[in-house]
């Protein structure tokens, strides 16, 4: 049996192992603690963390503030502040947060108001085509212009 396998072979020599430094801006840092403690389900922490990731101008902090307003993850449901947090974001080019304010045209959380409902979605399906950064967004843009 011939055996290639050796256990002292020395994969840094071959691979170049540095440790790069990664420069994440603090607004980042607090935006993805945010999403570890949301997933966790602590969404008292998660939307402290949003917060100073929003105060920072991290968009997406923005927009995910919006979804706890509008869910209400820990804190009482209150659309209007979801709105509020999502048209923020959606002035930035937060794909999410345009299409959650067509939903909450669509859907009567705000008068309804289907055409504009419609416009939005179009908007967040074309920013989805031309931002391939944000390409996991593209689906649920996608979606929504189906309807």
């Amino acid at each position: 049996m011939n055996d290639d396998y050796n256990n002292d072979y020395d994969f840094e020599d071959e691979f170049d192992f540095d440790e790069e430094e990664i420069d994440l801006h603090e607004d980042v840092i607090y935006l993805n603690e945010g999403a570890d403690a949301y997933n966790k389900k602590d969404y008292e922490k998660a939307i402290s963390l949003y917060e100073k990731s929003a105060n920072l101008g991290n968009v997406t902090a923005l927009s995910n503030l919006g979804y706890c307003y509008y869910y209400g993850r820990s804190i009482p449901v209150d659309k209007e502040k979801a709105k509020s947090y999502w048209e923020e974001a959606a002035i930035f080019g937060d794909i999410p947060a345009v299409y959650k304010l067509g939903d909450m045209y669509r859907n009567g959380d705000l008068p309804k108001r289907i055409e504009y409902s419609h416009k939005l979605y179009r908007r967040a399906f074309e920013m989805a085509l031309n931002d391939r950064d944000n390409y996991y967004v593209a689906p649920d843009a996608m979606l929504r212009m189906m309807k």
